[in-house]
């Protein structure tokens, strides 16, 4: 058993003493359906968005403090159309500085809603988001630097949904609240009276934030929807801090049309559907003979001793039911059948690429000096109040707000590669979308095979290919980081300009 293991062990004991314990609904109650703000139709006046305190119940009879998005918990989903203009008012009322990040959106820097650009409490951000790319699945949350991860984890995020022609035309489900439901995945700890807990600790950072309960669109699993007899399409967002998601249905394979970019050439089959925070996939349920199927969602836990040592301290682990679909026959739904073709791609091209960068992820940055430079420039786990962690950093360097990392020419197709030193990472790229070339030295699975903007980094090198095609100047430059929160607050993070 090595180090880390240990400490996930011995910190999951911890996790469980303090929170009570573990949270679950006896009967699956109805799927709360994230309410939708549809602009496709027009716009004719600048969209409101509240970033406010509020108390929300889970499900477990306690009223939980939040921040929410125009509602007590969450945001809205927003549908939008390719070609449209969406003029934001987004107003904080949190009390604490936040920004708010448009992730997945292929826009210029100044919109981005990066660490730059911070919103005081009382003042309002107008962004003018230009949407351009195509139809696809995208999220928006805080991203304030240090404070990303429990301004997430509270409750500062939603989802837009980017229509286009295709989109709008193509036979697949898209009867909102039907035959086409969103779902946002996370884990919670819950103290002992039935409150959402975030406990800020040394381990906190190092491993990130891992739960202990699921949570579905803000209620505690499982969860069930009734629908029609045909397809069932599920929008699903991995919005936990930490905590990777292995996905499989009690019934059949899991369909998968659509990745964090849009649509894949076709759809693909597969047994389980492994989801990093902040990924997005779309799939579909075929509901015309099952009375009833459910997504199941695996918290996972480690093999041999170490996983007996981890069940009986941790009993969350392991396969959790988090919806469960039952058909009413009566009811009338989609027709349609599994599509085969679906977006027109071709495989990712090496010799576009002009120019290869390297990205080495470091979960210890050494030393004393180190903790101290982090925690100078507003890394939080530089503090030596955290517990004596050094800070993380990006090739060598912890995040500095005042420091351009990279500078990227716009028009530019690049590859970049990504290594880690320890664990298993997330790592997203702003201001675009790439392709895949390859994950932990072995080509992605079939269903990360399309336009992506997350790639999993483990063992060996990770590789993806991009355009930037739009400009980020020095004032508001992108970011790249670790998509487990609490690294990117750690400092595993660095910015980079278009021009």
């Amino acid at each position: 058993m090595d180090r880390r293991a240990f400490l996930k062990t011995a910190g999951a004991g911890t996790l469980l003493a303090t929170s009570g314990m573990v949270w679950t609904q006896n009967s699956a109650r109805a799927l709360p359906l994230l309410p939708m703000t549809d602009l496709t139709g027009g716009i004719d006046a600048r969209v409101p968005l509240a970033l406010k305190n509020a108390i929300h119940d889970f499900g477990n009879g306690a009223g939980s403090e939040t921040f929410g998005i125009n509602h007590n918990y969450l945001g809205p989903v927003l549908r939008v159309k390719q070609g449209q203009t969406l003029p934001f008012d987004v107003s904080n009322t949190i009390d604490d500085v936040t920004t708010l990040h448009w992730h997945g959106l292929h826009i210029p820097g100044d919109v981005d809603g990066g660490p730059h650009q911070e919103i005081e409490p009382g003042h309002t951000w107008s962004p003018d988001l230009p949407i351009v790319q195509n139809a696809s699945m995208n999220w928006f949350h805080s991203h304030m630097h240090g404070k990303t991860s429990h301004q997430t984890y509270k409750g500062l995020a939603g989802i837009m949904l980017i229509e286009d022609d295709a989109s709008l035309s193509a036979d697949l489900p898209k009867t909102y609240g039907v035959d086409d439901f969103t779902l946002i995945l996370q884990d919670k700890t819950f103290d002992a009276a039935g409150r959402m807990s975030y406990v800020v600790n040394a381990e906190l950072f190092e491993e990130g934030f891992i739960g202990d309960t699921l949570v579905v669109n803000g209620a505690i699993a499982p969860v069930m929807q009734s629908v029609p007899t045909g397809l069932v399409r599920l929008r699903i967002l991995n919005a936990c801090n930490a905590r990777f998601l292995s996905l499989s249905m009690a019934t059949g394979p899991v369909t998968v049309i659509a990745s964090d970019g849009g649509f894949l050439s076709s759809s693909v089959e597969t047994d389980t559907l492994f989801m990093s925070p902040g990924e997005r996939y779309e799939i579909l349920v075929d509901m015309n003979q099952a009375d009833a199927n459910s997504l199941i969602v695996d918290f996972g836990a480690p093999e041999g001793v170490l996983g007996f040592l981890t069940g009986l301290v941790r009993p969350d682990t392991g396969r959790k039911t988090a919806l469960t679909l039952s058909r009413n026959a009566q009811q009338k739904g989609f027709s349609g059948s599994m599509p085969n073709a679906l977006a027109t791609m071709a495989p990712p091209d090496r010799s576009q690429a002009t120019r290869t960068r390297s990205f080495k992820l470091t979960m210890d940055g050494g030393g004393e000096q180190f903790a101290a430079l982090a925690a100078s420039w507003g890394n939080v786990c530089g503090n030596v109040n955290m517990g004596g962690l050094s800070g993380m950093g990006i090739n060598g360097q912890p995040m500095n707000m005042d420091r351009i990392d990279e500078q990227v020419r716009k028009g530019d197709t690049e590859i970049w590669r990504i290594s880690v030193d320890d664990e298993l990472h997330p790592f997203h790229i702003h201001g675009c979308s790439f392709r895949i070339l390859s994950q932990e030295d072995a080509p992605p699975p079939a269903y990360a095979q399309g336009w992506k903007d997350m790639v999993h980094v483990q063992g060996g090198w990770s590789e993806v290919m991009m355009r930037f095609d739009y400009e980020a100047p020095e004032e508001t430059p992108y970011m790249y980081h670790c998509h487990i929160l609490e690294h990117e607050d750690c400092g595993m993070m660095g910015q980079f300009t278009v021009t």
